[in-house]
């Protein structure tokens, strides 16, 4: 379909729904926002020459019904006639979001299905929380700043599915209320040893061996309770099913009541399901041992012709709403796999956590990809990065944390570590 006809069916549609309370707005929103989304790449970034301030004041003068009405979807052959119609679009994109808020659309979605919005079989989430770390301004790009106050999250990005994971999180309420900053701790273990089986698809990791591994991690956790941090993260393969069931157990019985975290990024493991599929999983706990997400990996590890990580492959995003922000996860590969196009480019959170294992090359690639999300939709990186060696004696630091947080490229030098514990502020 032509843009221009595109247009045309959208906000035909899109001005119907919007006399139909919160509902149809949502709906309207939804239409408009795919009638931009839907221009050429070329004809989309011309959003980032439009002053902000002047679209501001457009927006506070129109109503709605003129706002509808400035659009002239007639066939716009020039760069200024789709120039044009690209913003006046943009202000009827900005007049709806007023709307829902003032209609009452803001109140607080606690659950999933009531989040979703649907128009002409595209299916997203409309998440009425305003973006951590961005504010709309001159040169940022359609995706930073089309909304102000309110974010679509697609509910498939090509063939995974986006699920939003609501948290209630009285802890980080408090932190809130105190305007403790957000940090997050990232855990690394020294002399970690992985036992290794070959299998006929590749290779899998059985166990790892840390020298007491549960009363390091519960430390660990009081560390990060006391420093007020809202998580910790581990590294990929670090945790076996036994030692997270362990963790779970001294979360959950009360055992372990040092801990005030609202998140628990247990690492990875390699483990498999009811149906004999092996995948490698990531388990997010809240600070009471509740398994309240799991990521499986999206892109195996593989180097030439093998041996390969011998794993089934995930089909599926999970987006934790908590109150701090919104969080993505990825376990290594997700999101520095710099050959294909990993799906946090298309996904507006406030942070992508991402457990990861392997050497310098490997945060070269993450080091690349957070320069990406963080000028596509200026999403915040925190990854924790287990050094792979084979033996313990093999030379190295302990591993590299990544916490990304502007547009400066770090040094790789600057996030090596052999300091098995760090507290970041992001």
């Amino acid at each position: 379909m032509l843009w221009i006809d595109l247009v045309r069916r959208n906000v035909q549609a899109a001005e119907v729904l919007s006399n139909n309370g919160v509902r149809g707005t949502r709906r309207a929103l939804l239409a408009i926002w795919l009638a931009i989304e839907g221009a050429d790449d070329n004809v989309r970034d011309l959003f980032r020459g439009f002053d902000e301030d002047r679209l501001e004041a457009d927006v506070d003068a129109i109503s709605l019904a003129d706002a509808f009405a400035q659009i002239a979807p007639t066939a716009a052959k020039s760069t200024a006639a789709k120039e044009a119609l690209l913003r006046s679009l943009a202000v009827c994109l900005r007049v709806l979001e007023r709307q829902l808020w003032s209609l009452g659309g803001s109140a607080v979605q606690r659950r999933e299905k009531p989040a979703v919005v649907e128009f002409d079989g595209t299916s997203a989430y409309l998440l009425m929380r305003a973006p951590r770390h961005r504010v709309a301004k001159t040169e940022d790009n359609f995706r930073r700043r089309g909304l102000k106050k309110t974010r679509l999250i697609p509910r498939k990005i090509g063939k995974l599915d986006v699920r939003l994971v609501f948290l209630q999180d009285f802890r980080g309420h408090a932190r809130l209320q105190e305007q403790t900053p957000l940090t997050i701790a990232a855990a690394l273990f020294p002399g970690i040893r992985y036992v290794e089986k070959t299998v006929p698809e590749g290779f899998v990791v059985v166990d790892v061996e840390v020298e007491d591994q549960i009363e390091v991690m519960r430390r660990q956790i009081r560390d990060a309770s006391l420093a007020r941090c809202a998580g910790i993260v581990y590294p990929e393969l670090s945790v076996t099913s036994q030692t997270l069931s362990a963790v779970r157990a001294g979360l959950s019985d009360g055992v372990w009541e040092e801990c005030e975290l609202s998140m628990i990024v247990a690492g990875s493991r390699h483990e498999a399901d009811g149906a004999g599929r092996r995948f490698n999983v990531c388990t997010i706990l809240d600070g009471y041992g509740n398994a309240i997400g799991e990521h499986r990996k999206l892109f195996r590890y593989s180097e030439g012709t093998g041996p390969h990580e011998a794993i089934d492959l995930g089909s599926e995003l999970q987006v934790l709403v908590m109150a701090e922000g919104l969080f993505a996860f990825g376990i290594c590969l997700d999101f520095c796999n710099l050959s294909e196009r990993p799906p946090y480019l298309d996904l507006d959170v406030d942070y992508v956590i991402v457990p990861s294992c392997g050497k310098e090359s490997t945060m070269y690639s993450h080091m690349a990809r957070s320069g990406e999300v963080m000028t596509r939709l200026k999403v915040r990186t925190f990854v924790v990065q287990q050094y792979y060696r084979k033996t313990p004696e093999e030379p190295g630091p302990v591993g590299y944390v990544l916490a990304r947080v502007d547009a400066v490229m770090p040094e790789l030098s600057s996030l090596a570590t052999s300091d098995p514990w760090h507290v970041h502020v992001v």
